[in-house]
């Protein structure tokens, strides 16, 4: 994978990944990949048939169309059945209609969260708008009661898979934690 900065508009820095495994024969690959996880996740929950019109019709090529309702009811479908958190749900979704290609990556970021955090966490997913300069971007939060010692190891191996797959003018995702106890 190789690493390069970018500059914003206000000459900061913003580190950005090109993988060139994302460049395979077939770029549809990884939304395979990740309606299987999805499948396995909710596999106790809902049909086949469910997860693809509830949470995945948004990105697949045969719709092509993201609206407010489909992201809506997507995110609603984390929130419910794995948990996720979203405090402020309207935020997310216009971002997501802002960066409408980049609704599939971050329903992937979010199934490989849940993934590796799912039991022992709380995971929500926010709009992060930089105080110092005008930048917003997703992010996921990780919070523990009792913090495990390797979560940023843990939380890299997930920003290593997602952003494999991550065109940097698409939006920006960060998965990260803020060490504070889970909200209620």
């Amino acid at each position: 994978m190789d690493a390069y900065s970018r500059i914003t508009p206000f000459g900061h820095y913003r580190k950005t990944w090109v993988s060139d495994d994302c460049r395979e024969d077939d770029p549809q690959l990884w939304r395979q990949q990740l309606n299987e996880r999805l499948e396995l996740l909710l596999q106790n929950t809902f049909s086949d048939s469910i997860i693809s019109e509830t949470i995945l019709s948004g990105w697949q090529s045969d719709s092509g169309i993201i609206n407010t309702m489909t992201i809506d009811g997507s995110l609603r479908a984390l929130q419910n059945y794995l948990g996720f958190e979203f405090p402020h749900p309207s935020e997310v979704i216009n971002y997501l209609l802002q960066h409408r290609n980049f609704y599939d990556i971050v329903l992937l970021a979010c199934v490989l969260t849940e993934e590796k955090f799912g039991q022992n966490s709380q995971i929500s997913l926010e709009l992060y708008s930089d105080p110092e300069i005008d930048d917003q971007y997703l992010t996921i939060y990780v919070r523990q009661e009792i913090y495990e010692p390797d979560i940023i190891k843990k939380i890299d191996a997930i920003c290593e898979e997602y952003t494999k797959v991550l065109d940097i003018d698409q939006g920006y995702l960060l998965v990260t934690t803020d060490f504070q106890p889970p909200r209620e």
